[in-house]
């Protein structure tokens, strides 16, 4: 299956679906799963690969939330890999993918 997918169909797990979709909420951005996590050809161990639409400092808050690999993913400061990569470009017409976006409703009524 191509396009997008919801996290079920990518058999991304109820406990990951809802980390992602808490940081996408706390950071007030979308947050698109792709890459084998999407494609639903994900290994116990592979790494998490998204595209985050917010800027640096949303980026940033929400890397921390997210759910990680145990191996690939970006190369941290000690030459070990992080389990994660994070993109901010556009997403590639017809990849699998999986949207998260923020539900800013919840926020906007406990402001009045």
């Amino acid at each position: 299956m191509r396009g997008v997918k919801t996290w079920q169909e990518a058999g991304i797990s109820p406990e990951d679906a809802k980390r992602i979709q808490n940081a996408a909420n706390r950071t007030k951005q979308t947050i698109i799963v792709v890459g084998s996590r999407a494609n639903g050809t994900s290994r116990l161990t592979s790494d998490w690969d998204y595209i985050m639409l917010g800027n640096s400092r949303q980026r940033h808050s929400a890397r921390s939330s997210v759910p990680r690999g145990t191996s690939g993913g970006e190369i941290n400061s000690l030459g070990r890999e992080t389990g994660i990569d994070i993109f901010t470009g556009s997403l590639i017409s017809g990849e699998p993918h999986v949207i998260f976006e923020p539900e800013l409703g919840e926020t906007n009524e406990s402001s009045r």
